[in-house]
């Protein structure tokens, strides 16, 4: 998902019985304070993921990967609102109460997996991939796992129409890969969120998805992927593309999506972005930029036309004072810009701002 970049995986020697171990987290513990609104907020919260593994070889040809993910964000974030970003908006498609201006909780159950691998000859892979949560063959991998974004304090701003998908139920994937193409496909069940984020959404296999990932290079990946969550009424087309290049001191992400629903429910949904990290030994600077049309629904106020574009930026600072081989540990800050939202001045003033400020802890095998 990230080639070439910053590992966040943190690998044991081998036992004698054949098994490495392998476990990553990342935490933020961040104050927002907010301008522009005339009741602004300023609330402490924290953003976390904490993951954990087991590798063995089966024979000299095959593998089998057991992998978990978990989030304490419904713990950590308050429970039905999550966390202040000005223009952040989730769909009620998505489960859980729809939120504006403030960014939920990632789920309890981030992904319990197997994934077991056999290779033909040297230079290609047969895999499937099995899970009661997962990510299924869509899209990049999602933002909190990127090399270029895992630093930030917050969410991208793309998140309605990027990345809920990631934490589906009931996933089976299959592939083929070699060394400069890989090709796999999902079913699975498109999952929704409770409104404490801590339940199993388990339901019947109802969505497909197809991906084609391109590794001209160690350090660059493109892939394109389709994929049909859902059924009748509630369906949903997602398309996605993605550019990511890394390497230790750089990571760089472009990404488009699209999302299309059936029998025209809402208008179709469009969403560009791009990321960039540079990190030196203790030292990273970061970007994004995103463009997309305000989904329907958001705001209450009507002023702002879905036709129009909103451009979403954020920069951020990052000083880690602790930076051994295994873990990092560092303050910083990340500030948000935004476009046209001179149309919504009634609500959000003049020129709307959220500044986070934040210590991150996160392990690395840099």
């Amino acid at each position: 998902a990230n080639p070439g970049g910053e590992s966040l995986w943190v690998r044991s020697e081998p036992t004698p019985s054949g098994w490495t171990f392998f476990h990553g987290f990342d935490a933020h513990v961040t104050y927002v304070s907010e301008t522009g609104p005339e009741e602004q907020r300023n609330e402490v919260f924290s953003t976390n993921w904490f993951g954990a593994g087991a590798h063995a070889n089966l024979g000299t040809r095959g593998f089998v990967l057991v992998r978990g993910r978990i989030s304490l964000e419904p713990y950590t974030i308050p429970e039905d609102e999550g966390y202040p970003q000005i223009l952040q908006y989730v769909s009620p498609e998505a489960g859980g109460n729809p939120t504006t201006d403030r960014m939920r909780a990632h789920d309890l159950f981030g992904e319990a997996a197997v994934h077991v691998g056999w290779r033909p000859t040297q230079s290609t892979l047969l895999h499937v991939y099995g899970a009661l949560v997962g990510d299924p063959a869509l899209g990049t991998a999602p933002s909190a796992l990127r090399a270029s974004s895992v630093d930030f304090a917050e969410a991208p701003f793309s998140y309605d129409i990027q990345e809920t998908f990631h934490d589906s139920t009931s996933v089976i994937t299959a592939g083929f890969a070699t060394r400069w193409i890989a090709i796999e496909g999902s079913a699975f069940h498109d999952a929704v969120t409770t409104d404490d984020h801590t339940e199993i959404d388990s339901g019947d296999i109802d969505s497909r998805s197809a991906r084609i990932t391109l590794t001209p290079t160690p350090n660059l990946a493109i892939q394109v992927s389709r994929g049909e969550l859902g059924e009748d009424l509630a369906q949903r087309d997602i398309t996605s593309a993605t550019l990511t290049y890394g390497t230790p001191s750089a990571a760089l992400t472009a990404l488009w999506t699209k999302r299309e629903y059936a029998n025209d429910i809402r208008p179709s949904e469009t969403a560009y972005g791009a990321e960039l990290a540079l990190r030196a030994a203790r030292h990273s600077v970061l970007g994004r930029a995103e463009r997309e049309a305000p989904p329907q629904g958001f705001p209450e106020n009507p002023n702002l036309l879905a036709s129009e574009q909103t451009t979403h930026f954020a920069v951020a600072y990052l000083y880690d004072f602790i930076t051994s081989s295994r873990y990092r540990a560092g303050v910083g800050v990340n500030i948000d810009y935004h476009t046209q939202s001179h149309e919504l001045e009634d609500r959000y003033g003049h020129k709307p701002q959220s500044i986070y400020a934040f210590a991150r802890f996160r392990t690395s095998a840099r």
